[in-house]
């Protein structure tokens, strides 16, 4: 196996240069047009022509300028709206560099929004770092005068202690967030509930003031983690029992039993490590075992910034809040969330509908920006657009180390009200979120269509980077807080029923995305049957294309580069390079579009470079692709479950995938230390008759050991009729 290339430096080096495609070949595929934002590029006013200005160290009772700044963002807002009386042209707020303290959200309404011939932007003062922290500074330190009771020996003289009235559930320093006291990880034992863990005795303790635990469990699945408050235990059945629900029942994992999926979080008994902490709620006491000497902050609000206009949720019209920016701002220190009883679940709970859990929120918005901000060592996510949310820009931020997800857009459940739509997600380095809630993914879009992501970097997700989700068939006959929830039945003409694929369609808004231009690297870190380019239950029209994928080298079961799943179908995937994967390349279900994709060295086990599945005839299209292995390869093309003897069906009843169903041809495979097993496997497709068009044959990659997949002049490629994939705007675009 060949030692893994530089991070980043592997690939397109010159990604953001002038450079094209070598002309020396056939006809290069054209490059798409550079996508523009709906919104239009930020313009700065001279230093000194801002229409007002805030600094930490300002007044509010000031008049706001240069000289005499406000002090809070709040008032600004409202000084704001005095001068759109007077004036309308476009107005400028510059916040100076410095700590802002958010006790409470500010919220932008319709009185708040531009017009038309009027934009409105809150930005940082040209070369100052302006930061908006929902924390509060934890000032009071002292060593413990007299042994913490049932804290570990080793960490009692470590441990610092501090009084708090308040009662929060993240932490943070200057390193970011600080880890809760948690036990070791276990396997659930078979027979817990959504609301009851059973612990194995070898891990259960008589853990003192249980009330203040919580219990953390990826529950069944390997795509999802839970954290619960405790409200009772049971020391006869080794349990904790909580009042909120986990998505799934707490049972050992399906694919995964032999694999921890559960620990305990907030036990006085568990801090033995740097950086941990435990608020216990009853004494009102803060313990924690420092690993710097930094300063603390508690999280205190979730929201910092909400913009919304008037929503009319059971109704057919909302008004937008309109032309707002908010560009170069720094955000810090949001609450982690917890899931309420009222949430409706998107697609495995991966996120809620309009939900209060985002550092800054669009909730009713049209034509409004979150333009070169910074969103950095919080509890929750970074940014949501909810509801009634179009041509929308989000572009240029940095978004790291979070505790949910980076950029979120979610619009009304199935139903005739498709508002969230046309939004514009560009350029954007999201990496290391998930670091509380794993499965939170880089860019969500869950009923919203017609949005351009493009350009955007995301990386070191601990599950799936980039989801593109709408609601699968089953979930129109069930009544689960789970995508269930979130159909409108009063638009789609009655109760609730099983709905055919035909008759969802006008109601699954997730439809006629274009994802392109995206860099995605080391997804799943530790949650398994995930990926890094993933759709499922959406709507028609989606295009998946020119994205470069490469490095996801956990040995997750169930990894895939790019997958298609849940009834998907009509689904256009074209021109990725898929390079170093772990799993599998490509998973196609039922009827969609791959073609002209470049697939290298995929760590096969236990799967392939290509993989067909059940759920239905297998009509998709595989043309014009490269498989090329350098190393050994188990397998390039798997067919789960159609190998089964004297079967057509799975245990559901549904017709097995089988390669001889689909278009399958004009394809090049090719293997550099194992050729006899890759044209065994070829002959093997041939004879039934599928593949016959196609060779095994060195591609002539140009640079293939430094990040450049085009082809020399002469490739076996070009007489299938593989188009050479232009490269150049690949990831994040000069600045």
């Amino acid at each position: 196996m060949k030692k893994l290339l530089p991070l980043l430096a592997l690939a397109f080096a010159s990604c953001n240069s002038d450079r094209t495609t070598s002309s020396d070949g056939p006809e290069a595929l054209p490059m798409y047009p550079q996508a523009t934002s709906p919104v239009g590029p930020y313009s700065p006013v001279a230093e000194k022509d801002a229409d007002f200005y805030v600094a930490p160290d300002g007044d509010d009772s000031s008049q706001g300028t240069l000289q005499s700044p406000f002090a809070t963002l709040a008032r600004a807002r409202d000084a704001v709206r005095e001068l759109k009386q007077s004036k309308s042209e476009a107005i400028t707020v510059y916040l100076r560099g410095g700590h802002y303290e958010i006790a409470e959200t500010i919220t932008f309404s319709l009185r708040d929004g531009g017009t038309s011939e009027q934009s409105i932007t809150y930005a940082a003062y040209p070369g100052e770092v302006p930061i908006l922290s929902a924390g509060r500074e934890i000032l009071e330190w002292e060593k413990p005068k007299s042994p913490v009771e049932n804290l570990p020996q080793t960490s009692q003289s470590q441990v610092i202690v501090a009084d708090i009235d308040e009662s929060f559930r993240a932490l943070f320093d200057a390193e970011g967030i600080l880890p809760r006291a948690k036990s070791e990880m276990f396997i659930t034992k078979k027979g817990g509930s959504r609301t009851k863990m059973i612990i194995p005795d070898s891990h259960y303790k008589e853990w003192s003031n249980p009330e203040t635990l919580e219990f953390a469990a990826r529950p069944h699945h390997a795509w999802i983690v839970n954290i619960l408050p405790v409200v009772s235990a049971d020391h006869d059945t080794k349990s904790l029992t909580s009042n909120d629900m986990a998505t799934y029942s707490m049972n050992p994992l399906h694919f995964l039993p032999e694999v921890p999926n559960a620990w305990v979080e907030n036990a006085i008994e568990e801090l033995d490590e740097p950086g941990e902490w435990v608020l216990n709620q009853i004494t009102k006491k803060l313990y924690l075992w420092p690993r710097n000497e930094s300063t603390v902050y508690h999280a205190g609000i979730q929201e910092v910034i909400k913009i919304e206009g008037e929503i009319d949720y059971a109704g057919a019209t909302d008004t937008p809040v309109t032309n707002l920016r908010f560009h170069g701002l720094t955000f810090k220190h949001g609450e982690r969330y917890n899931v309420d009883a009222d949430d409706l679940g998107v697609q495995h709970e991966w996120d809620f509908v309009d939900k209060a859990n985002a550092l800054i929120r669009l909730r009713g918005t049209e034509q409004c920006a979150v333009t070169d901000c910074h969103f950095l060592h919080s509890g929750s996510n970074a940014i949501r657009v909810d509801l009634h949310g179009m041509q929308n820009e989000i572009s240029g931020n940095h978004i790291e180390h979070l505790g949910g997800s980076g950029i979120s857009l979610i619009g009304y459940g199935p139903g005739s009200k498709d508002v969230n739509r046309k939004n514009f997600v560009s350029n954007n380095h999201i990496h290391h979120v998930g670091e509380i809630y794993w499965h939170s993914s880089g860019i969500l879009l869950s009923q919203s269509g017609e949005n351009q992501i493009s350009n955007n970097l995301i990386h070191h997700t601990n599950y799936t980077g980039l989801i593109i989700s709408g609601v699968v068939l089953d979930f129109f006959r069930k009544n689960a807080r789970e995508s269930s929830k979130t159909v409108r039945w009063d638009e789609i003409g009655g109760k609730r029923r099983a709905l055919t694929a035909e008759e969802a369609a006008p109601y699954l808004h997730t439809h006629d995305n274009i994802i392109e231009l995206n860099e995605i690297h080391h997804a799943m870190q530790k949650l398994g049957d995930g990926n890094a380019i993933y759709i499922r239950g959406a709507g028609a029209g989606n295009i998946i294309r020119r994205n470069y994928v490469h490095d996801l080298v956990t040995p997750m079961i169930m990894q895939c580069a790019i997958r298609t799943d849940g009834g998907q179908q009509d689904t256009q995937i074209t021109e990725n390079i898929i390079y170093r994967c772990m799993s599998q390349g490509m998973l196609l279900k039922l009827e969609n579009r791959f073609e002209n994709n470049i697939l290298v060295d995929i760590l096969c086990p236990p799967r392939g470079y290509f993989l067909s599945v059940r759920e239905g005839p297998f009509t998709s299209s595989v043309q014009k692709n490269i498989f090329y292995a350098s190393g050994e390869y188990e397998t390039v093309i798997h067919e789960l479950d159609a190998k089964r003897k004297n079967s057509t069906e799975d245990a559901r009843g549904r017709p097995l995938a089988r390669i001889e169903d689909g278009d399958v041809e004009n394809n090049l495979y090719y293997s550099e230390l194992t050729p006899e097993k890759m044209q065994a496997e070829l002959k093997s497709n041939q004879e039934k008759g599928k593949n016959l068009n196609s060779i095994h044959a060195d591609p002539l990659f140009t640079d293939l050991k430094n990040g450049d997949f085009t082809l020399q002049s002469g490739s076996p490629a070009f007489d299938l009729g593989f188009k050479q994939i232009n490269q150049s705007r690949i990831g994040l675009l000069s600045q």
